[in-house]
């Protein structure tokens, strides 16, 4: 059998790319993933999930589910529901009779599972922030963290040591996420473009040896502290532009060939080490889906395409770093049409606002500078650099400076999203996210992170450890709104628990 789209053999149009051999209907949604012109409806997804056979005559199968002649099982709407809320409400028993399953078409789902509505803490590559007295004040039972694959196992392979990857900071990782009702989200880094590197080949030998370290040296002093666990991190950053395009000798896309590659083997170590019950599994994280150019590559339709027609892929992971609020929602509307199954944000900001505000030369202004007795003329990154941080030339005996005077900074800008965190939630909760996780603890940013052509991510954490004085028992102090708005959700969602 062969399927046509828009004039063409769905074989013909994607064998190039390494997907001929799936079956026919996943080969149609991914054709419409790769050459979108009007999304297909979500509720296609019904015959795309399990990627099996059609069911001999005497059974029924339906999103992985096998049932015999005269058999009835729950099938579901959806496939999760926020926590409070009831699967059971949402589901229909349905028989098989004669190869045929009764009931309404839309109970299409195996299985329904009530999720936590949740807002983490996010330490990037950095587990050693896990600080029990800075996680007990979040009042969060979520914590994430991304682990750079390449960089531990350069380590491995030349007996070098580097500070910036030290193995022993995860054991504050695992300790952390071994706390009372700890849950903790784990992303698996790929950084080829840091190193003009392609994915490897898949079947190669070079292949081989990255999936063995993973298995030995990651996954198991990692996996079985972890609730999800993320594939890839911002995978189209991590990758060379040049393996976003087909390749012949890859069978496909590179970057799609190696992380449906790289999923299906963490799925597969899961499963040999019974962990499979116990983790989640999702892809991702993708990122700038707020963008014309990424919305129409096509290495992001398969890649999104395959996680939602795949069975054992649980979820999608997203990062949505903005200038407005209004791209969240973009981002969102766009990943919601090609998957009903549940979303992560791991990372997110307005972070390209306040860069661009630094590039056109944000000022302090007269206002700030009145009160605080600053130079009203002087720029920003400049005041940043010797006045906060201390590192520009003449400037290491300055800083940090004091809380009021960092809260009187932001009260000050015009570009600065008044209750980010607070609004970015309602825009997560209108689109059924799982749940999101926001930066913990502020590091101190270098003389060259500081140029105000490179992304200030020294601004956007619960904790200004570098920028502000301490407070007087020597504890980080909080960031301006920030940790107010994170706080105020966490009591919010207790409430509505206890209710």
């Amino acid at each position: 059998m062969v399927l046509v789209w828009r004039g063409h053999s769905t074989d013909m149009l994607l064998a190039p790319y390494g997907f001929a051999r799936l079956p026919h209907i996943a080969l149609f949604m991914i054709a419409n993933a790769m050459f979108p012109r009007s999304l297909l409806p979500v509720t296609l997804l019904v015959t795309l999930i399990s990627g099996t056979a059609p069911a001999l005559a005497d059974t029924c199968s339906l999103d992985g589910a096998t049932l015999p002649d005269g058999q009835e099982q729950m099938f579901y709407q959806v496939r999760s529901v926020p926590r409070g809320q009831s699967c059971n409400a949402l589901g229909q028993l349905r028989a098989c009779a004669d190869g045929v399953l009764n009931g309404g078409q839309s109970y299409r789902y195996d299985d329904c599972v009530e999720l936590e509505e949740f807002l983490g803490v996010n330490t990037n590559r950095r587990p050693g922030q896990m600080d029990p007295a800075l996680l007990a004040r979040t009042n969060t039972n979520w914590i994430r963290a991304n682990v750079e694959i390449l960089a531990y196992k350069e380590q491995h392979d030349t007996g070098t040591a580097d500070p910036n990857w030290n193995f022993s900071d995860w054991d504050l990782y695992k300790a952390a996420a071994a706390g009372p009702d700890r849950k903790a989200i784990l992303n698996l880094m790929w950084n080829f473009e840091n190193r003009d590197q392609h994915p490897p080949l898949p079947g190669s030998q070079q292949e081989s040896d990255l999936f063995a370290y993973l298995d030995l040296q990651i996954l198991d002093k990692l996996a079985s502290h972890v609730d999800i666990l993320v594939t890839g991190n911002e995978p189209f950053i991590n990758t060379l532009k040049a393996d976003w395009q087909p390749n012949p000798a890859y069978g496909g896309i590179p970057i799609v060939v190696f992380y449906t590659r790289v999923t299906e083997h963490v799925h597969a170590y899961l499963l040999d080490r019974g962990l499979r019950d116990q983790v989640d599994l999702y892809m991702g994280a993708f990122t700038r889906l707020r963008t014309t150019k990424m919305q129409k590559q096509p290495a992001v339709g398969q890649l999104l395409a395959y996680a939602a027609v795949a069975g054992h892929v649980d979820g999608v992971d997203m990062h949505t770093h903005v200038t407005n609020l209004k791209q969240i929602d973009k981002a969102l509307t766009f990943a919601r049409d090609f998957t009903d199954k549940p979303i992560i944000i791991t990372e997110f900001s307005f972070i390209w606002r306040m860069q661009d505000a630094l590039q056109q030369d944000d000022r302090l202004g007269a206002e700030f500078a009145k009160r605080r007795g600053r130079d009203a003329n002087q720029k920003t990154h400049a005041y940043m650099a010797c006045e906060v941080f201390g590192v520009a030339r003449g400037c290491k005996k300055n800083g940090p400076v004091s809380k009021a005077e960092w809260d009187d900074f932001f009260t000050t800008r015009d570009w600065f999203i008044d209750h980010f965190i607070l609004q970015a939630d309602a825009i997560f909760r209108q689109h059924a996210v799982r749940g999101a996780t926001f930066g913990l603890l502020q590091s101190m940013p270098s003389k060259a992170r500081l140029n105000p052509k490179r992304p200030p991510w020294y601004l956007g954490f619960l904790f200004s450890a570098a920028a502000v004085e301490s407070a007087p028992d020597g504890a980080p102090q909080t960031n301006y709104q920030y940790f107010d708005d994170f706080l105020s959700i966490q009591q919010q969602r207790a409430s509505v628990s206890m209710q």
